[in-house]
Parts: structure tokens; C-alpha cells; sequence
């Protein structure tokens, strides 16, 4: 059967259908308007093209919901590609975003300020799962006009607040970067899972986020540096992560520096910044707390 690509290379900017029987390719930065809808079908695939795109202001292709944009979808997969659309194991991409209206916020040249007049967005699925989103720390790389001097993440989430978050499961697979990152939210999900990123499974900045019934990072130690499980940063106030009694995990890798973990359950981390860590169980005695109230 042959598979049917539609290049999606420029804003959405009318409401608009993904159907599960193409391949949506992101060419380009792609933002999502305010007010627009995006109903993507159960099993839909979309491809983000890696390579560098002088013209774009994170010079990658990426997929961005605005402030007050709306998705409604069930399981959707988001994928890295090459230019002829064949899916490829490198992340080389601007990475998935979602951007909100709870508080001001900027990341890697994307700003967002909170106003009366902008509506709240709507983010609703099942499931999301990222595969190779996001870039590694560059080099000294440089287009015609600008020098390239960050990484970017393989899931942003920028000023989202609970009421516009309704996606119930997140997963994250070799992000270029962090696996997930969240910037001056409060956030719930019931399962994340976040395996093999390039740097730190969950980073968190000044946000809350909840986790209810499954949490599974994988960050196994490996040559990279300043590469843990956990990062939480308190530029705007403090980062908290709530994972609820009763909830499965299964977590590896160095835990994490300047980080407090209150929990009945989860073993303390070893003082030495580079041990291992790893536990793999329930919380079956209380909620677990791991939080940061100084900056990193």
C-alpha cells in the first residue's frame, strides 16, 4: 500500500482534520492559530523534516499550538524524518509544542505573555508519542543570519495551566534534548514515559506537574554530562513533581542535584551527584514529592 504524504508548510490558520489515512509532513515552523481546532484521528502519524531552516526563528521545523489554540485528538505518533520523508533515528527538529495563557513565559526565542483577550487554550488526547524530536547542543553552526547557540527540547509546554491541559499520556523516546520539558505550568497527566533522551528525562521550570497513575524514566547513564533524571529550575518559583499514591514507576539514572524527594516509598538518593539511582515498585504508602524551592 502506498503510503500518502501531505506537506503541511505554512501556519494553520483554519480549523482543520488529520486524517489517519496520510502522513502529515512539518516542513517548516508550523504554528497552530488562536481559536483554530486541529482534530487529529486515532492512529494518525505526523513527520517534523530535520535539517536546518534559515528562515524559522528556532531555524528548525517544528509543530506549535499557540495561546489559545485548540487540538482535539485520541493517539496520535510524532516522528523525525529526512527530506525524501523516510523516518529516520536522528533528532535534528524544533520538537513538539503547547503553549498556554497562565503565565508568562519564553524558551529557546519562544515568548508567550498572558492577556484577558487571549482565550485559554484547549489541549485534549489519549496519547502522544514523540520519537527522535528536539536537537542536540550545536557546535558553532550558523546560517546566513544567525548563529545557532541552544538545544531544543523534544516536548515543550510553555504557561499551560490544568484547565487547558486534558492530554492524558505523554511518551518521549531519544529526544535531541530533554524528553519533557515544562516551563511555568501547572500540569496533570495520568502516565509520562520518557526513555533514552539525549539529556534530562523530565526538566521542570518553576512549574507543578502531576502525575496519577504510571511514571517511567529511563535516563541510563551514559557518556553525555549534566544528563539526570530529574532538572528543576525555580527562575519564576519553585518546580514540584506530585506522583500520586498508588502510582507504578520505574525510574533510572542519576537522580539529580539541589533536589529534595519526600516520599514513604522511593529510597533517598546517594549524596555522591553521580550515583546511580534506580527503583522500580508502587508507591504504595503515600503520595511521593520531589521539588526544588532554590535556583539551580
Amino acid at each position: 500500500m502506498t503510503t500518502s504524504f501531505e506537506m503541511i508548510d505554512s501556519d494553520i490558520t483554519k480549523n482543520r482534520r488529520f486524517s489517519k489515512k496520510n502522513v502529515y509532513v512539518i516542513t517548516t515552523e508550523v504554528r497552530v492559530h488562536k481559536g483554530i481546532r486541529v482534530v487529529i484521528e486515532d492512529g494518525t502519524t505526523i513527520l517534523i523534516m530535520n535539517g536546518l531552516k534559515p528562515k524559522c526563528r528556532l531555524l528548525r521545523a517544528a509543530l506549535i499550538f499557540d495561546q489559545g489554540s485548540i487540538l482535539r485528538a485520541n493517539r496520535f505518533y510524532v516522528k523525525a524524518c529526512n527530506d525524501s520523508y523516510r523516518q529516520v533515528k536522528q533528532a535534528d527538529n524544533g520538537g513538539l509544542w503547547f503553549l498556554g495563557n497562565y503565565q508568562n513565559a519564553s524558551k529557546d526565542k519562544v515568548t508567550i505573555k498572558t492577556s484577558p483577550n487571549t482565550p485559554a487554550a484547549s489541549f485534549q488526547a489519549s496519547l502522544i508519542a514523540t520519537y527522535y524530536l528536539g536537537r542536540l547542543d550545536p557546535l558553532k553552526e550558523t546560517s546566513r543570519t544567525k548563529v545557532v547557540d541552544d538545544d531544543i527540547d523534544g516536548f515543550s509546554v510553555l504557561g499551560v495551566s490544568p484547565e487547558e491541559w486534558a492530554i492524558k499520556e505523554v511518551r518521549s523516546f531519544s529526544s535531541g534534548d530533554d524528553g519533557f520539558d515544562v516551563t511555568n505550568s501547572h500540569i496533570k497527566l495520568d502516565r509520562l514515559k520518557v526513555v533514552n533522551p539525549v539529556e534530562d528525562g523530565i526538566n521542570l521550570s518553576s512549574s507543578r506537574v502531576e502525575i496519577k497513575r504510571s511514571l517511567i524514566l529511563d535516563v541510563t547513564k551514559s557518556k553525555a554530562t549534566d544528563r539526570d533524571i530529574f532538572d528543576f529550575e525555580t527562575d519564576d518559583g519553585a518546580s514540584y513533581l506530585e506522583i500520586a499514591q498508588h502510582c507504578h514507576l520505574d525510574i533510572k539514572g542519576v537522580f539529580g542535584d539541589e533536589l529534595v524527594l519526600s516520599s514513604k516509598d522511593l529510597p533517598k538518593p546517594n549524596s555522591n551527584p553521580e550515583a546511580r539511582y534506580k527503583f522500580k515498585g508502587v508507591t504504595r504508602k503515600a503520595a511521593t514529592l520531589v521539588y526544588s524551592i532554590n535556583q539551580d
